[in-house]
């Protein structure tokens, strides 16, 4: 047991690696047969069930010219929670992809890479243009969402789509690149801005509006969309402070249309349909050209 634990300190190792430990064949296969060492891969050996993280380590030790990718590369880079099911990693496209079951392996010519928790990976902007394929639309759109502009340069993405025209997963990606909401900082909200983005409808994401910001704005419209959280209703002083900066804004010659979380979840079109009609008719009354209010109004707008 001592060679054992000495050569399994990150619970992944290779054959060779407990050899020099003093283990020879015959003892790593009595210890397989037993279960002390579970065999992965060829030539690669974990001392007990191994966790996703230390089966994309078994992958980078069995193939040293492969990169983790895909859904696996997206966990590493941190725009996925959950695990994927497999590990995937693309090897240069005249290598053998035989693989086990836990295992895909993708053929292609990868020049860029990055390093993310001690593995190499293909780059955060590789990575969006894999998933693409795979992903629900709905997934995807929520990774483009909280990736953009936090994780990823929007420009990075579109430059990497103009240099790989063709390719799988292009056409949706710039399709996300068109659509996506960044900076929302709630489900609802960010449920909103897309349904409105669909509809070719875009309007700023927590934009200023003189010492606030608004949840989502429409500075053509003078109109402000606020989606209250649980917080809005059960915290007094939350309620009171959002009261007091409508009637502030109001006064200024805004439109303050507000929805509750739940409200937004369980009946979006209504929301959004009430949303757009509002902005069909303020900006119709509203010199967008100037971005005036008509006469009758400027009498409540600020200097």
């Amino acid at each position: 047991m001592g060679v054992l634990g000495n050569a399994v300190r990150m619970g992944v190792v290779r054959a060779s690696e407990l050899i020099e430990q003093g283990m020879n064949r015959s003892a790593i296969s009595r210890r397989t047969k037993s279960g002390e060492l579970t065999r992965l891969l060829p030539e690669i050996y974990a001392s007990a069930t191994p966790d996703y993280m230390e089966r994309c380590t078994a992958v980078a030790m069995w193939r040293p010219d492969a990169l983790i990718s895909h859904r696996s590369a997206a966990w590493l880079w941190g725009l996925v929670d959950e695990e994927p099911s497999v590990v995937e990693a693309t090897i240069p496209a005249a290598a053998s992809s035989r693989a086990p079951q836990w295992v895909r392996l993708h053929r292609r010519t990868i020049v860029r890479s990055g390093l993310q928790r001690g593995l190499r990976v293909v780059t955060i902007e590789q990575c969006l243009v894999d998933v693409a394929v795979s992903m629900s639309t709905a997934e995807l759109e929520a990774l483009f969402d909280k990736a953009i502009g936090v994780q990823v340069d929007w420009q990075a993405i579109a430059n990497l789509c103009s240099q790989s025209s063709g390719r799988h997963g292009i056409v949706e990606v710039r399709r996300q690149l068109r659509t996506c909401c960044p900076m929302t900082r709630s489900e609802p909200e960010r449920l909103v801005a897309r349904a409105l983005a669909a509809r070719r409808i875009r309007m700023e994401i927590n934009a200023r509006v003189g010492q606030f910001f608004g949840d989502l704005v429409c500075f053509r419209a003078r109109v402000i969309i606020e989606i209250d959280g649980r917080d809005h209703h059960i915290d007094p002083r939350a309620f009171n402070n959002d009261r007091r900066r409508q009637n502030i804004v109001v006064l200024d010659g805004w439109i303050v249309l507000r929805y509750s979380a739940a409200m937004v979840m369980a009946h979006l079109d209504i929301v959004v349909d009430e949303i757009i009609e509002t902005l069909r008719k303020r900006r119709k009354s509203i010199n967008s050209k100037g971005r005036t209010l008509p006469v009758h109004l400027r009498a409540h707008t600020s200097p």
